[in-house]
């Protein structure tokens, strides 16, 4: 099989790290974009070409993708979760420069949204790949519709071969994720929050392993181009069951449950996605995490499945034992699957 030439955009990042790993596992010339003076990890040192940039800078795009096959755009933005503006320009104008390039170099594309494109829907339906966007919870969300929507515009104008992905919740260790590391240090902070029914509320996740290998087949199945995917494990573990293990590895016993129209009424009080107003008060929770954490998500993935032939290879109970190993110095008492 012909060696690939691939970039992956972001790729020293909690998610990069793992495509570009699953990547190099085939043998592939793996190229990674950051931003000018960003280090790659020191055990990519001759496996793994740096190319920098920035994503609102066309021309050091251009140059980065020239010679590329396939480019994973992962590149995005962490924290910052209130300010719609710079969102949107990272989110929207930087994939919108990213699809120029990579129509320019002739490259199949593959860029990883997110399932914060159904908004509210969230709260109400099971969101499969055709439930559409629905009204955003916030500037996060907003963003990733406006990426979809500017990477199908590229797609149809620029004939390009292009694959969304929409990961669900990632988590796993390393590379400050989301709902890894960062939700760890802030339960060991704050304690944490279980809200509504979190008992029986699915918490939607993907391990982020997972999510690597669903990223690579979309990148190289054919069957991929022209298509948009959920990435979720379906794994049955509720919110109070994922919190209270995270709780345990941040040595924190399970965090309180809070009803959830108590915890909407301070929301709505302190931001409006409406009118594009941010969180007045960025220590209360944003809109856009209680969407999730206060919600049953269901995302099903059937048509990965189906199409890709896609399955998680890393289950709930081998992840939960990996970060335990892991976080050694943690106080565990058990897995929140008793609690």
């Amino acid at each position: 099989m012909q060696q690939r030439r691939v970039l992956v955009t972001g790729g020293s990042g909690f998610i990069g790290r793992r495509v570009v790993s699953r990547f190099l596992s085939e043998g592939d010339d793996v190229a990674s974009f950051a931003l000018p003076g960003e280090a790659l990890p020191a055990d990519w040192e001759g496996r793994v070409a740096a190319r920098s940039g920035n994503l609102l800078e066309p021309a050091s795009l251009a140059a980065a993708f020239e010679d590329r096959d396939l480019v994973i755009h992962l590149a995005g933005l962490v924290g910052h979760g209130g300010d719609y503006d710079l969102q949107w320009r990272i989110f929207v104008d930087g994939t919108h420069h990213v699809c120029e390039a990579a129509g320019g170099a002739g490259s199949r594309l593959v860029v990883a949204t997110s399932i914060a494109v159904y908004g509210t829907h969230i709260q109400t339906r099971v969101c499969d790949e055709e439930a559409g966007h629905g009204p955003w919870a916030g500037a996060y969300g907003r963003a990733k519709q406006g990426q979809e929507a500017t990477a199908l515009e590229a797609a149809s104008r620029l004939s390009l071969p292009l694959t969304l992905i929409r990961p669900a919740n990632v988590y796993g260790l390393g590379g400050g994720g989301a709902w890894g590391d960062r939700l760890i240090e802030a339960i060991r902070a704050s304690g944490g929050a279980l809200i509504g029914e979190a008992d029986t509320n699915n918490a939607g996740l993907t391990h982020v392993d997972n999510l690597a290998d669903a990223i690579f087949l979309a990148g190289t199945h054919p069957a991929a181009i022209g298509r948009t995917y959920n990435v979720c494990d379906g794994e049955d573990v509720t919110w109070a069951r994922f919190m209270t293990d995270m709780a345990a590895l941040a040595g924190r016993p399970r965090p309180p449950l809070y009803p959830l129209q108590d915890v909407l009424d301070l929301v709505n009080a302190n931001e409006s996605p409406a009118e594009l107003a941010g969180p007045e008060n960025a220590a209360l929770p944003f809109m856009e995490g209680v969407n999730l954490v206060g919600f049953d998500n269901r995302f099903p993935n059937a048509r990965i499945r189906r199409e890709l032939g896609w399955t998680p290879q890393i289950r709930y109970p081998e992840a939960l034992e990996q970060m335990r190993r892991s976080i050694p110095a943690a106080a565990i008492p058990g897995s929140g699957e008793r609690a």
